[in-house]
């Protein structure tokens, strides 16, 4: 007999060898390291209020674990509560036994007993989540360049090493620049752990005139050449600013460790970004047929799902859609529980209407591409010209895809 339930300190053994052995590449082995694991564990599992971890046990016997995430979420303008799922690990012994399905079931469920409709995670494996209705969200950017690439500064800046005691300061900078931007978490407790426990965490904060922090950079120095230590790139590993002069000066920081630093490695999921250098090109001198040359390398990460519909319009009537006067019936197909959705809604100027029966157009497609339309990570021309949704009439397609139309795609730079 299995049964999933809340774990506690006294399987904290049993958790940890699951962990480890789930993702062997990512751990240190020796006993210090594993210690040193637990304890964290446990002290999340004590002192976090945002997360909870669970386990599937058969008898008495751990074989699957997962951590579950109540997110604070910036959702088209208005923070919100969203969940995620993390660390989902089986035991090698239960492998291929559907042990992953049943908990992402389990974890479902209790988000929508919740009412919270929005669901979020990070792959090991696309496909497999995109089977269970798991639609892809943005697409991260990594650039590698010279500092001297980068744009140079030369106006009066206040910036400095933050120092511990600023680290509020520097939290309600990212909570205030959250509240701008859509798909933004608000900071979680790992993230703040990490930022005040890494010893090789670089922070430099820019300082206004009431001493408050409106800009920040974390960054590390990785060694860039076996054998040679005086090669180095600067790895950021947060860049923060509520606005475009605190960008200026903390990319201008930057340009300032040309003497020493061989790349500047950014990661971003602002698809205007190169659009700041003269030239993007990256360190790979890679091209592509015909005349293109490589500026950044692209990867997909959150993962996004709706697990109910209503009830997620229901939670975002806050978004106007665009002054859109339209009544559409989705048939959306749920792919984890193997059955199609209908609901009708009716957009009046741009504010939904979930309880209408009458409709315009009927829009057909399934879980995981609706759930990345309804974020603003794709367009419904986009999907439509792939194949991936159908009108019963294509004359309200420009019609359905201005209601949709984001001028934000969801961002997400936590780590879960």
């Amino acid at each position: 007999m299995r049964e999933i339930r809340q774990l506690n300190e006294e399987h904290i053994d049993a958790y940890t060898d699951i962990a480890f052995n789930a993702y062997p590449s990512f751990k240190n082995l020796e006993k210090d390291a594993v210690e040193k694991y637990k304890k964290i564990a446990v002290e999340i599992m004590t002192n976090d209020p945002d997360v909870t971890f669970y386990g599937m046990f058969e008898g008495e016997k751990l074989i699957a674990v997962m951590r579950l995430f109540d997110f604070r979420m910036n959702c088209f303008g208005k923070i919100l509560p969203v969940s995620g799922i993390g660390f989902l690990g089986v035991h090698l012994m239960h492998k291929k036994e559907k042990c992953a399905k049943t908990m992402i079931e389990f974890y479902e469920e209790i988000y929508k007993k919740k009412g919270t409709p929005i669901g979020m995670l990070l792959p090991f494996r696309p496909d497999f989540y995109k089977r269970m209705g798991y639609g892809m969200g943005t697409k991260m950017n990594q650039y590698r360049l010279p500092p001297d690439r980068i744009p140079a500064y030369f106006g009066k800046s206040d910036l400095r090493y933050v120092e511990k005691e600023d680290f509020d300061k520097l939290f309600d900078c990212h909570s205030r620049v959250v509240a701008k931007k859509h798909g933004m978490i608000m900071k979680i407790g790992d993230e703040i752990r990490d930022l005040k426990n890494d010893p090789y965490n670089k922070i430099i904060g820019n300082y206004d005139e009431k001493g408050n922090i409106n800009g920040y950079l974390v960054f590390k120095f990785q060694n860039a050449k076996d054998g040679n230590y005086t090669i180095n790139n600067i790895y950021i590993k947060e860049l923060i600013y509520e606005n475009t002069d605190v960008l200026k000066k903390l990319l201008g920081f930057l340009r300032k460790q040309d003497d020493q630093v061989n790349l500047v490695v950014f990661n971003t999921e602002d698809e205007n970004f190169h659009y700041l250098f003269d030239n993007p090109l990256n360190d790979s001198l890679n091209y592509i047929p015909y005349g293109y040359i490589e500026s950044n390398t692209q990867a997909v990460g959150a993962m996004y799902k709706l697990f109910d519909i209503k009830q997620a319009f229901e939670q975002c009537s806050h978004r106007n859609y665009n002054n859109s006067n339209l009544k559409v019936r989705f048939l959306v197909y749920d792919e984890l529980n193997n059955k199609e959705i209908e609901i009708v809604v009716n957009f009046i100027d741009g504010i939904v209407n979930t309880d209408s029966e009458k409709f315009d157009v009927t829009m057909r497609t399934n879980m995981a591409n609706f759930s990345s339309l309804f974020l603003g990570s794709t367009s419904v021309i986009g999907m439509y010209n792939l194949g991936l949704l159908e009108l019963d009439n294509v004359e309200f397609l420009e019609d359905i895809d201005r209601t949709f139309y984001c001028s934000q795609k969801p961002v997400c730079y936590t780590d879960f």
